[in-house]
């Protein structure tokens, strides 16, 4: 696994860990996803998933997207949910938090210990007669610190997207620039998201353990209910 620096400071409690040490979870577990920008401070806005723990190892975490989960999202103080926010005042405009449910079908996410990404797995049809794998999903991040329940990370906002017939472009690559021009990014800070894109794109090439094909024919355990995040009530909806 290619290690590279971090692009941006990690905003994280007291007492984390890198991924891949122990005390582990346990198949079935929840543990929640964050996503906080740099400089973090306590009341901003993030990104907060519960997800249900696939595997917890040396390697690092597996989890998995329940369709239908309810995460605590980012939106704007006008009710526009951020991906909606047009690009030119994207990185400028204030975030609240808010609930946003998860309303596509599930996805397994890998988040190789030390790696500066994870890797998302997407299914277009998932039925009784058989899931449609749709490709992998590169999110290019900071390499995960956690806790025993929370995992933590920052965006890094340009991610690659790899199709089932293994072929690779990125996307976002206007959203990056964006984030440089309004100051949310410096370009010494882009430049390394590039080079992380790169060792994403070898390790995928080179056949590393998130993209073996085991994890294609992976499926939830049909006992596992939907996770709940707790302090949901307390927040706003776009």
């Amino acid at each position: 696994m290619s290690i590279l620096p971090h692009s941006t400071p990690a905003a994280v409690p007291d007492g984390v860990r890198p991924m891949g040490e122990g005390p582990f979870l346990r198949p079935g577990d929840q543990i929640s996803w964050h996503y906080r920008k740099p400089g973090w401070q306590t009341g901003d806005a993030s990104m907060i998933t519960p997800m249900r723990v696939v595997r917890d190892d040396e390697r690092g975490l597996v989890a998995w997207l329940a369709p239908g989960t309810l995460q605590e999202g980012q939106g704007t103080p006008e009710g526009e949910r951020i991906r909606t926010v047009p690009l030119e005042r994207r990185w400028l405009d204030p975030r609240t938090r808010i609930v946003e449910e998860w309303w596509g079908n599930g996805i397994l996410r890998i988040a190789p210990a030390g790696a500066a990404w994870s890797v998302w797995l997407f299914w277009s049809e998932v039925s009784d007669v058989g899931w449609q794998f749709a490709g992998w999903y590169v999110n290019l991040e900071n390499a995960h610190l956690r806790t025993d329940h929370d995992t933590y990370s920052s965006d890094h906002i340009l991610d690659v997207e790899i199709e089932p017939d293994g072929s690779v472009h990125l996307k976002d690559e206007d959203e990056l620039i964006a984030a440089i021009e309004q100051g949310r990014l410096t370009s010494e800070q882009a430049a390394q998201i590039e080079r992380h894109a790169d060792a994403a794109i070898a390790s995928f090439r080179a056949g590393e353990w998130p993209f073996d094909p085991e994890w294609q024919t992976w499926r939830p355990d049909p006992s596992w209910r939907v996770p709940v995040l707790e302090g949901l009530d307390d927040l706003g909806t776009p």
